[in-house]
């Protein structure tokens, strides 16, 4: 976020215009244009704040929520200042210059934490690895304090006019690498995680901060023109209701994608066939689930379906870009698989059951854990819809479950 308007008021004298009325109006529309995106985020505050989740992320995103009204805020005192319609003075000077440096400031720095956090960054999982990152911001709010002793970030002539002190490139750095840091990271996950219902969410991560950082560099351009509000706002309305999507898309016991998010997958892939690669459809089935729900209860049979994901993710890390894993009710799973040959898709379903084994000999359970799989592969040639796809798998599947009894 590059608005320093406070500077770049301070740095020319106050506009000059001729009519009180044609003030009045011009720094009315920039205020309202500040007052509607006040009121749309406070109302996406709102909503977080009467909702269940109370996760650090959520926190996070409230607390930039709130750090961005505060900001429209003393932005809408900044044109009142501007056209002369609030009395200046050198402590209010101070104060207009001041507060929204330390606005900006930690904004780009909420920005890059709930970036961060989305992605799943451990660092700033802890409280000690947020503050740890927090240390740039701590030496701007430092910096800018001390600009009213010092001089060394800003001071102000005898004409009132802001002077950039030695220190002032430094301050200017650190919110704009805070934001291209964050926007990098995302935009490098979304073209090499295997996450397909990630995809989205990074590439609207990569977005998210570069978007009021480009409208900061045009609000120092057109410096009347209320952009870098708007930015802020679409900014913040974006990732947020991606990510709510993206949770509707994802299963919340298991963290796998959902059925819904598997059927759209199937269906692009069924339209557009890789070269070179097969499309397989593989249903994984736990083998006697009800009775582990029934002698140990649901509870149990919750972590047992969590190990069998996990077993699958890990398995399908092999060829990552090429497996999407999928919840597809109760305690079936499907796996939607490209490869060049059938060995390679027998291969997956033998590591699958080994990873379930494992996994479940490891978490010391008091029962046995093992999964069935069923095999149908898409002929491109010969189109069927995805029921009877999966019934083919399902079919596999049940001569596989017959074979072992």
């Amino acid at each position: 976020m590059l608005r320093f308007h406070a500077t770049i008021f301070f740095s020319r004298p106050v506009r000059s215009v001729t009519f009180w009325g044609f003030k009045v109006s011009e720094a009315f529309y920039y205020v309202q244009a500040n007052l509607a995106c006040f009121v749309i985020i406070g109302l996406l505050l709102f909503k977080i704040n009467q909702g269940i989740d109370r996760q650090t992320s959520t926190i996070v995103l409230r607390s930039l929520i709130i750090v961005l009204m505060s900001y429209f805020f003393t932005d809408s005192m900044w044109v009142l200042l501007e056209f002369g319609i609030i009395p200046r003075s050198e402590e209010i000077m101070y104060f207009s210059t001041i507060v929204p440096y330390i606005l900006i400031v930690c904004s780009s720095y909420f920005w890059y934490v709930y970036c961060e956090m989305i992605q799943k960054n451990s660092l700033v999982m802890t409280s000690k690895g947020r503050l740890l990152v927090a240390i740039p911001v701590l030496i701007a709010i430092i910096m800018i304090i001390s600009a009213v002793f010092s001089g060394v970030v800003f001071y102000f002539d005898d004409q009132n006019r802001i002077q950039y002190g030695p220190l002032y490139g430094i301050l200017v750095c650190i919110p704009v690498v805070y934001m291209l840091i964050a926007a990098g990271k995302a935009f490098y996950r979304a073209f090499n995680e295997d996450k397909y219902y990630d995809h989205e969410l990074y590439l609207v991560i990569g977005i998210f901060p570069l978007l009021p950082l480009v409208t900061g560099v045009l609000q120092t351009v057109f410096i009347y023109v209320p952009i870098l509000c708007y930015g802020a706002t679409i900014s913040v309305l974006l990732v947020y209701l991606t990510a709510m999507e993206n949770l509707i898309s994802m299963d919340s016991l298991t963290q796998v994608n959902n059925r819904n998010q598997m059927q759209r997958y199937l269906l692009k892939k069924m339209h557009t066939q890789t070269p070179g690669l097969s499309l397989y459809l593989m249903i994984v089935d736990v083998d006697h689930f009800k009775e582990i729900n029934d002698r140990y209860g649901h509870i149990e049979g919750d972590k047992a379906l969590i190990r069998v994901a996990t077993a699958m993710k890990e398995a399908c890390q092999a060829h990552r870009n090429r497996f999407f894993v999928s919840r597809f009710g109760g305690d079936e799973f499907i796996v939607i698989a490209e490869a060049e040959y059938k060995g390679e898709i027998n291969w997956l379903s033998e590591k699958i059951r080994a990873n379930v084994k494992m996994l479940n000999e490891k978490a010391g359970a008091p029962y046995n854990l093992s999964v069935c799989v069923g095999i149908a592969e898409f002929d491109y040639s010969a189109p069927v819809p995805i029921p009877s796809l999966i019934a083919r798998a399902d079919t596999d599947l049940y001569h596989m479950k017959h074979n072992r009894t």
